[in-house]
């Protein structure tokens, strides 16, 4: 890895914060799948369940057993940091800040849901993803899972091994973000490109988009490429990632959106596997690394097109035809392409100040 990549958005290093070994990022991490389980099952519970009446429910239950398995662990790391005369802040680990305070601010709105939920009840639906308790506990779940990535960014010297809790980190803090944004999850549901009119006693027809569904579809598209591909562009600017890295990473989330609403679009399931097949191809073709950012930009910026590509092709065998006009679904491709490579040449800039300022120290 070259000086740029080891100084890209890096936190100038405090010597008193240990780090942690990839063992230990392990164990963050499996307490954080228990956490994002629980989040994913009480999302496939607000999707799917109407008459959902109650705040102690089992899918509560994995949520905030997996909190608390994630809060008694972070304690811990810093428990056995802390040495006489030393502060309590002194004694979180290196990358583990932001974990810390996810920790209390998921406490705090996870006290605040249940006095919400007392007060207004159960939200269905898209108030779900408005409640400030939500917000909040998605929030801190965010800060909670990317911990494994902030502290190997505090570790470059890792062997590739030791850096995969930094890649399922990244993945899954993206997942975080894509949840509480499911609204605008394309692979959620294919709708966010489809009109339909209904005749009673008829199926329904596909037909053309008013100029509201195509911004809202546009929006869609440029969400879930940003929580998809965001969480690659920022692992690639530090190290070099094998090509199944982010096809994984664009894959894995796309299922669990489906599994989240009961399946209810599975057929997307196949088109998911084909983008992230294509996804690789293309990363390992390219080739790109932290030294190379013309490479980088290239690869991320055609991420988008290959991975929705098979997203619309699948849409138009499964309903026969698109509401989208070539024009509108050619220009989505091209947009989400475009809007990957404004963020990887905004990241790279920032890269190249932070490494022209560390130099001058």
């Amino acid at each position: 890895m070259d000086a740029t990549a080891a100084h890209a958005f890096a936190v100038p290093p405090i010597s008193v914060h240990r780090p942690t070994t990839a063992g230990e990022d392990v164990i963050t991490l499996v307490a954080g799948v228990w956490l994002l389980t629980g989040t994913y099952v009480d999302g496939w519970a607000h999707n799917n369940i109407p008459d959902l009446e109650t705040f102690f429910t089992p899918w509560h239950a994995i949520l905030y057993s997996g909190f608390a398995a994630n809060a008694l662990w972070i304690a811990s790391l810093i428990w056995r940091r802390h040495r006489p005369g030393m502060s309590w802040i002194e004694a979180v680990p290196a990358g583990y800040g932001a974990a810390a305070a996810g920790v209390i601010l998921f406490l705090v709105s996870g006290a605040g849901d249940f006095a919400w939920h007392s007060v207004f009840g159960i939200e269905h639906g898209i108030k779900a993803l408005f409640s400030p308790s939500h917000l909040g506990l998605a929030t801190g779940g965010f800060l909670i899972l990317g911990a494994p990535f902030t502290a190997a960014w505090h570790s470059p010297a890792r062997s590739w091994l030791q850096r995969l809790p930094a890649v399922v980190s990244a993945m899954l803090s993206g997942m975080v973000a894509a949840f509480i944004l499911q609204e605008f999850a394309v692979f959620a549901r294919h709708g966010l490109i489809q009109t339909y009119t209904t005749v009673a006693g008829t199926p329904p027809t596909v037909t053309s988009p008013t100029s509201s569904s195509i911004i809202i579809s546009l929006a869609s598209f440029f969400v879930s490429t940003a929580t998809m591909f965001m969480p690659v562009l920022l692992l690639s600017l530090r190290w070099r990632l094998h090509p199944v890295v982010p096809a994984a990473m664009a894959l894995l989330p796309s299922v669990a959106l489906q599994i989240m609403v009961a399946l209810r679009d599975a057929w997307l399931v196949p088109a998911a596997l084909v983008g992230a097949i294509l996804v690789a191809v293309l990363w390992a073709v390219v080739r790109p690394a932290p030294d190379r950012p013309a490479r980088l930009m290239i690869a991320t910026g055609l991420c988008p097109i290959v991975f929705w590509a098979p997203y619309f092709a699948g849409v138009a065998i499964h309903d026969g035809t698109l509401s989208f006009s070539p024009e509108i679904w050619g220009g989505t491709l091209t947009w989400t392409a475009l809007e990957m490579l404004a963020l990887s040449a905004l990241t790279l800039k920032m890269r190249t100040a932070g490494s022209t300022t560390a130099s001058a120290r």
